[in-house]
């Protein structure tokens, strides 16, 4: 959905903000990583599944692996995947409370 909706700017910017959310997320989390939390609730509103919305941050995950190649580190994948199942576990814990309201 991302490669196919939205004008170039739209995308750029979308994945500018989502690599500031990651930095955030992954450092001091001064606020722009709630940008992670907002958007779960904007990509339902756009049909988007919950487990594309994380996926997103493992292709990320991915394209930076292929662009590091030998210098990908067991290190920094391992932080990469903790990274990921913290991003999933704000997810569903967002799922969870829609689904306490309703």
């Amino acid at each position: 959905m991302f490669r196919t909706e939205g004008s170039e700017p739209v995308k750029g910017s979308m994945l500018s903000l989502t690599i500031e959310a990651i930095l955030d997320f992954a450092g001091e989390r001064r606020g722009h990583f709630r940008l992670i939390e907002s958007e779960v609730f904007s990509h339902d509103a756009y049909g988007t599944p919950r487990e594309l919305f994380v996926a997103f941050f493992a292709v990320i995950a991915d394209c930076l692996r292929d662009i590091l190649g030998e210098h990908w580190s067991a290190e920094i994948d391992a932080a990469w995947h903790k990274l990921l199942r913290d991003i999933e576990a704000i997810v569903l814990q967002q799922k969870h409370l829609v689904d306490a309201k309703a």
